[in-house]
């Protein structure tokens, strides 16, 4: 596994796009075997849709999720009170995710993405807590996939190449089968199915 690695990442509405969407990927990419991992989020179920006010709130916030209240609320045209009672719901009820955009910068700090590759019987959920508590200072997030047993990725944010290679040390004494590691060079969003339907709600 070693050499140059692409990471694409996606939000597909639902898993009926996957064989399209890695067709796409696959031809445009000129990866003729890709690794196709399905993130592990639970099954949710939501009591009720999203409202044309939370259209408008997410639409406000679709480009900066840490706008404050009082601003969201001008943009909105309704009380702070009531922008926060609805995003406490949207939240609460896992109709949406708030995530941040980042562009990698590699002269001022560095991502390091480790797959580890688990002992048969260990638990994922397990590990993954083990993990986001013993490097809460460093770590961005740890992925489990549905279709790939005992696997998750590790990614962390480092001042420099010593503190990336100093966890690195840290996770080979941990007793999992394999650890890969990966620099993060560079990195991109782009717009999705979520950008494009906030704008036209």
């Amino acid at each position: 596994e070693s050499g140059k690695h692409l990471l694409i990442m996606g939000y597909l509405r639902d898993i009926s796009s996957m064989r399209d969407y890695s067709t796409y990927v696959s031809e445009t990419a000129q990866i003729s075997a890709p690794i196709i991992g399905i993130t592990d989020i639970p099954y949710i179920t939501t009591p009720e849709p999203l409202s044309t006010i939370d259209y408008k709130i997410l639409k406000t916030l679709n480009r900066d999720a840490r706008k404050p209240i009082t601003d969201i609320a001008d943009d909105v045209g309704i009380s702070a009170k009531t922008i926060r009672k609805r995003l406490v719901r949207m939240i609460e009820n896992k109709l949406v995710n708030f995530t941040v955009e980042w562009t990698e910068k590699a002269e001022n700090n560095l991502t390091t993405g480790f797959h580890i590759y688990l002992k048969e019987g260990t638990s994922i959920n397990s590990t993954n807590q083990y993990l986001y508590e013993k490097y809460s200072e460093n770590i961005i997030t740890c992925l489990s996939y549905s279709n790939i047993p005992n696997f998750t990725t590790m990614y962390i944010w480092t001042r420099n190449i010593q503190e990336s290679q100093k966890i690195q040390e840290e996770l080979q004494t941990e007793g999992f089968k394999d650890i890969i590691p990966y620099i993060a060079l560079s990195g991109n969003s782009y717009d999705c199915w979520v950008d494009q339907l906030l704008r036209t709600k």
